[in-house]
C-alpha cells in the first residue's frame, strides 16, 4: 500500500482520538456504547472488545409475507392470493433481503505508541439482494400476456442484484469514542445482477408473435458447477465511523456518520456478460410461457432462456452494496435514550431507511421501542431488547419488524442479535 496513504489513515485515527479526550468526561461517559449496544455497555474504559452481530431481513413494498411463503414452499398458488400482492398502478415498486454476521475484535492499550487508538480486526460475511419492479413485469410474472393482446407492457425500468461476500478487516479505533476507519479484503463468492431501462413487450391478437424492444445487461459471477465454498472474484472496501459527543444544556448527545462495504469486487475473467438493446421477435407465446413463475425475481436461467441471450465470458468490476449512516442521539432523563437514524444502501430497490428510537435502561436489562421507514418496504414498527448478566458480558435481541408477524398479508421479517464481551 501507498505509505501516504497510511500515514493519512493513521493521522486520521490519531485525531480521532485527541477529539474523544478533549470532550467532557461525564458526557464521553453517558454515551459511551462501542458498538451502539446497551445504554450502558461498557459505561467505563475497557482495553478489549469482542463483538458479534448478525441479522437477517427482507421486506417489501407491496408483496405480502402470504405470497413469499408460497413461493418459498412451493405448489400451485392461486389467483387471489397473487392478485393482493399486485401494485395496481402505484408506481414502481420494491423487494429484497439481507443476510449477515460480523464478529470484530479491538484490543489492545495503545498503537504505534499512541494510547489514543487501538487495532481493529473484523470478519464478515453478507448475503443481499435488492429488486425494483414494474407493474407489467409483475403481472407479466404471475398471470401471464395472455390479458393483453394487441397491447404493449412496460416491464422497464427494472433492476436486480444478488450477491454473496466475505470480508476480512483490519483497522484503527479511537479509544473512548469508538470511532474508526478499516480497510477490507473482499472475497467475492456469487453474484447475478441486471439492469433493464427499456424493456417494452407487445403481443399480437390471439398471440401470433411477441414483439421486445429490449435495452438492458445482464452479469453473473462464473458458473463453474462448484455448490461449496468459493472465489469467483477479489475485492478491497472501505469502513469507518466518526463519532462526535458533545452536550446540550445537562443532556448528552452523540453524532455519528459512517459507512461500510464502501468499495469494489473484481470478478473473475470466466464470469459471464450480456449487453443488448435491439428489437427481438418471438412467435408462438402466450399466457404463461414468458416467465417462469417457479423462477420469478432472480433467475438466471430462466433470463437467458426468456429473452434468447447469449452470454459471453470475461470479468467485469462491480461495487459492493455498501452502506452510509448518520445519526443524531440523545441522553434523556429517567435513563432514556432517543435516536434518529438514517441509512442508504447501494441496491436496486433500497430507498433512504429512516429510523426513531427510544430506549430505556434499568440496572441490567434496557428495552428499545422504534419506529421506520424505507428500505425495501414501507413503515413498520420494531421492539429490541438487552441484558447484562455480569462483568463484561452483553446480550441483545431485535425483532425489527414487529408489524410482519402479524399475519400472511403483512410484509416483511427481521430479526438482529448481537452479543459481546468487554474486558
Amino acid at each position: 500500500m501507498n505509505r501516504r496513504w497510511v500515514l493519512i489513515a493513521i493521522g486520521y485515527a490519531w485525531s480521532l482520538g485527541t477529539m474523544a479526550q478533549e470532550s467532557a468526561s461525564g458526557t464521553v461517559a453517558s454515551i459511551r456504547t462501542v458498538p451502539d449496544s446497551g445504554y450502558f455497555w461498557p459505561g467505563r474504559p475497557v482495553d478489549h472488545q469482542l463483538v458479534f452481530r448478525t441479522r437477517a431481513m427482507y421486506d417489501a413494498s407491496s408483496i405480502r409475507n402470504e405470497l413469499v411463503s408460497a413461493l418459498w414452499h412451493g405448489g400451485n398458488i392461486d389467483r387471489e392470493l397473487r392478485e393482493r400482492s399486485a401494485n395496481n398502478g402505484g408506481g414502481p415498486e420494491r423487494a429484497g433481503y439481507l443476510l449477515e454476521a460480523d464478529l470484530s475484535y479491538a484490543g489492545g492499550d495503545r498503537l504505534f505508541g499512541n494510547e489514543r487508538i487501538r487495532p481493529l480486526v473484523s470478519v464478515g460475511w453478507r448475503q443481499v439482494m435488492g429488486v425494483r419492479y414494474s407493474d407489467d413485469l409483475y403481472n407479466l410474472t404471475f398471470f401471464g400476456n395472455g390479458a393483453h393482446e394487441n397491447a404493449t407492457m412496460a416491464l422497464a425500468p427494472s433492476a436486480f442484484e444478488q450477491v454473496r461476500y466475505q470480508t476480512l478487516g483490519l483497522g484503527i479505533q479511537a479509544v473512548g469514542s469508538g470511532s474508526f476507519i478499516a480497510l477490507h479484503l473482499v472475497n467475492g463468492q456469487d453474484m447475478s445482477g441486471a439492469r433493464i431501462r427499456q424493456a417494452d413487450l407487445f403481443t399480437a391478437t390471439d398471440g401470433r408473435y411477441l414483439n421486445l424492444a429490449l435495452d438492458g445487461d445482464h452479469v453473473r459471477s462464473a458458473d463453474d458447477g462448484n455448490n461449496g465454498w468459493r472465489s469467483r472474484g477479489i475485492g478491497a472496501a472501505l469502513s469507518f465511523q466518526w463519532v462526535r459527543p458533545f452536550t446540550a444544556g445537562r443532556h448528552g448527545l452523540c453524532a455519528v456518520i459512517g459507512g461500510s462495504d464502501l468499495g469494489i469486487t473484481a470478478w473473475n475473467r470466466r464470469s459471464l456478460s450480456v449487453r443488448r438493446d435491439s428489437t427481438i421477435l418471438y412467435q408462438g407465446i402466450r399466457l404463461d410461457g414468458v416467465l417462469d413463475l417457479d423462477n420469478v425475481l432472480i433467475s438466471r436461467e430462466g433470463i437467458q432462456d426468456t429473452l434468447g441471450l447469449g452470454f459471453k465470458e470475461g470479468g467485469f468490476i462491480r461495487p459492493l452494496p455498501g452502506n452510509v449512516y448518520a445519526s443524531l442521539r440523545l441522553d434523556g432523563a429517567f435513563r432514556m435514550r432517543y435516536q434518529a437514524e438514517v441509512d442508504m444502501r447501494y441496491l436496486p430497490g433500497y430507498l433512504p431507511h429512516a429510523v426513531l428510537s427510544a430506549t430505556r435502561a434499568h440496572e441490567r436489562v434496557w428495552y428499545r421501542a422504534e419506529v421506520s421507514y424505507g428500505g425495501f418496504g414501507g413503515m413498520r414498527g420494531g421492539l429490541m431488547a438487552g441484558w447484562h448478566p455480569c462483568g463484561g458480558y452483553w446480550l441483545e435481541v431485535g425483532l425489527r419488524n414487529v408489524t410482519g408477524l402479524m399475519g400472511g398479508r403483512m410484509r416483511g421479517q427481521a430479526l438482529s442479535v448481537g452479543m459481546g464481551y468487554a474486558w
